[in-house]
């Protein structure tokens, strides 16, 4: 390392190995040995030992040590301790409360749930923590973008759903919102039924319609004030947007959905599955291109891809 790249390094560092500086006040508490690994920056050192902390040992709503407390135990200056645990706020790991501290955040939700029953199902469904609210129900016509996704004639009608998901201790607490279209002659009596309940499980049960494929976009977004109000975040939050459209096996698009997730709240998880090959010859050419070491089971293998979109 050059002795600029030290000086950046090591720049805190003080007679103990950081500084002890009149900002810093003490703590007698028992907290995770830092990673000294050379060309890491002290700040990042500090923000892994704190992960470590959270992840293993610490409960959603624990409060983590305040600043000034770090910053005497770990023997680094206020911007470093502050920088770490930015980072661990841009994670999703914690949360800053004004006037109270920085406590640790729920676990994330998965979308797609692990249990789902459905291959429809995205975690926008009532469960042990989580209710689904009704916001609002009309009949209505379409704006042209979206009766274009439908090939629906101008003076056709969809049912608008708008639905929350929320927090069933605290309702006040959005996870996520989502606004549907259903074309009037798909479901004409959709709104007589409970719509708490996933549409697409009110087509098969209701209307003997059966989805068979759907088509989905996702995107990372910057809440605007409309949205904001939906989730009731601050505005310029990032928010996960996913679009969906459902289609039957003839082809016709029966729903379209859009659902805004608080990208600090949700956790994105896919399992990726090898086709199983269909003769001897592609079976070997599979196993000498992706296959590390020797093969003892059957061809054909498994990959778990657990994907995070957050605000960074």
């Amino acid at each position: 390392m050059d002795m600029l790249g030290e000086m950046l390094m090591h720049k805190d560092a003080g007679p103990t190995g950081g500084k002890t500086g009149s900002d810093c006040g003490t703590t007698s508490m028992n907290l995770p040995a830092m990673r000294h690994e050379a060309p890491t920056p002290l700040w990042l050192q500090l923000k892994h030992a704190l992960r470590d902390q959270i992840t293993f040992h610490l409960s959603p709503g624990a409060r983590i040590p305040p600043e000034s407390e770090l910053c005497r135990h770990y023997g680094l200056s206020r911007m470093t301790v502050r920088q770490a645990i930015t980072a661990l706020v841009n994670e999703g790991l914690v949360g800053r409360q004004q006037g109270r501290g920085t406590f640790v955040l729920p676990t994330r939700l998965t979308i797609p749930p692990r249990t789902h029953a459905h291959f429809l199902d995205d975690g926008f469904e009532a469960g042990d923590g989580t209710l689904v609210q009704v916001d609002g129900a009309a009949l209505e016509p379409l704006p042209r973008w979206i009766r274009e996704r439908f090939g629906m004639a101008a003076k056709e009608r969809a049912h608008k759903l708008r639905l929350t998901l929320a927090n069933k201790e605290n309702e006040e607490d959005v996870l996520a919102s989502r606004t549907i279209y259903v074309p009037e002659h798909v479901a004409p009596s959709l709104q007589e039924l409970d719509l708490t309940t996933p549409v697409h499980r009110i087509l098969e049960d209701s209307f003997d319609l059966l989805p068979a494929a759907a088509e989905e976009t996702m995107r990372l977004i910057s809440a605007d004030q409309l949205r904001a109000g939906m989730l009731r975040i601050a505005t310029g939050k990032a928010i996960i947007l996913v679009e969906r459209v459902v289609l039957l096996a003839s082809g016709e698009r029966v729903v379209y959905a859009r659902t805004y997730y608080q990208a600090e709240r949700y956790r994105f998880e896919h399992k990726l599955v090898r086709p199983i090959p269909t003769d001897e010859k592609s079976s070997a050419v599979n196993e000498r291109r992706y296959h590390v070491g020797e093969v003892q089971s059957a061809p054909g293998f498994v990959v778990e891809m657990h994907e995070s979109e957050a605000a960074q």
